[in-house]
């Protein structure tokens, strides 16, 4: 925690320690005690300049968030939790190898609402290789009953060093079929349009006003700060990755080192490239005139036939202002954006 907060410090001294968004994530922070999560946002929130509009983010699970957990949240000026539900079955959540249970996940959103902290959003994963499209519609149904403002739904991936894909490749396991994964993800945007969300992104249902300020910002290839061990960070066309060893992460940060593993300069390609595979996966797609004045891509012209043939297909929406992927399209985005990238010219 000195650590992070000493690096903190130095990335946001030319910034006059101003942020538009703060999101703390990416493992679980509950998993700390409640007295030093308090002193680590306690840092965080003395660090930093924030208005009210300011979007504050701390991501927990049920298993690990308690009411001291909740009131240090509450003392620092977090205002939205993200919370990975993955089910409401609890046979599921076994399986999945979490420590909650579906009544767990209703208890932490209830004393998260007691102490004022009302934008809420909710994990969920489908695609699990015993899960049944019926299965798939209680968990959505008896998350709308808890009334999140934000739901993220992810289909079930199989990492490297995970022992699902162990599983998948003795044969212990079998995967859920492409089709009905697409027939789940149907489903979940049916039942949750009718609900009063909208797709805002692949994988993110939102109701109207309550999109996640700080994801949008990097779907828009934005600028952002990487706190900590393995943190990823963009400023300009600079993009770093810290080491991943936590202690050699202390080392570097308390002797006044960097803590910068990787530094990659993005060039106009890869902007270009970047722009498109985070901006495609969004409603609003893509700008095609702030593209290519940022890029100096001619994106229009040398996409044009790529463009109609996907138009034809009903995979795009696509005109003079704006580049934007339909229903059907979001579901081939990698097969979409291998074709696009194959217009930049060669030399």
């Amino acid at each position: 925690m000195n650590a992070v907060l000493q690096e903190t410090q130095r990335a946001l001294i030319d910034r006059q320690n101003h942020v538009s968004s703060i999101y703390v994530g990416g493992g679980t922070p509950t998993e700390l005690e409640p007295q030093e999560l308090d002193r680590l946002l306690g840092g965080i929130a003395e660090l930093t300049h924030r208005d009210k509009r300011c979007e504050w983010t701390v991501e927990a699970n049920p298993g690990t968030l308690t009411k001291p957990h909740i009131q240090a949240l509450q003392r620092h000026g977090v205002n939205r939790v993200s919370m990975g539900v993955q089910s409401m079955d609890n046979e599921s959540l076994q399986r999945l190898g979490r420590v909650h249970d579906a009544e767990e996940v209703r208890s932490s959103v209830r004393i998260l609402r007691e102490a004022g902290i009302q934008r809420i959003n909710l994990d969920l994963i489908y695609g699990q290789p015993w899960q049944s499209e019926s299965g798939w519609l209680s968990d959505l149904d008896q998350i709308l009953d808890l009334q999140p403002d934000h739901l993220s739904a992810y289909a079930l991936q199989y990492e490297e060093g995970t022992p699902f894909l162990e599983a998948l490749r003795q044969g212990k396991l079998q995967a859920c079929p492409d089709e009905q994964v697409r027939q789940m993800f149907d489903l979940a945007c049916q039942r949750l349009e009718a609900s009063g969300f909208h797709l805002y992104e692949i994988s993110n249902f939102c109701r109207e006003g309550q999109e996640s300020v700080h994801n949008l910002n990097y779907w828009r290839n934005l600028e952002y700060y990487g706190i900590g061990a393995g943190a990823f960070g963009r400023i300009g066309s600079l993009r770093t990755r810290n080491v991943n060893s936590p202690v050699r992460y202390i080392e570097l940060v308390e002797g006044g080192a960097s803590a910068v593993e990787e530094t990659d300069h993005l060039g106009p390609r890869e902007d270009w490239m970047e722009s498109l595979t985070s901006g495609l996966r969004t409603r609003e797609g893509v700008s095609l005139a702030t593209l290519d004045e940022r890029t100096g891509a001619q994106t229009q012209r040398w996409c044009s036939g790529i463009l109609e043939d996907l138009r034809g297909k009903g995979l795009v929406h696509a005109d003079s202002e704006r580049l934007r992927l339909t229903h059907d399209g979001l579901w081939v985005l990698d097969s979409i954006l291998v074709k696009l990238f194959e217009a930049w010219p060669r030399g």
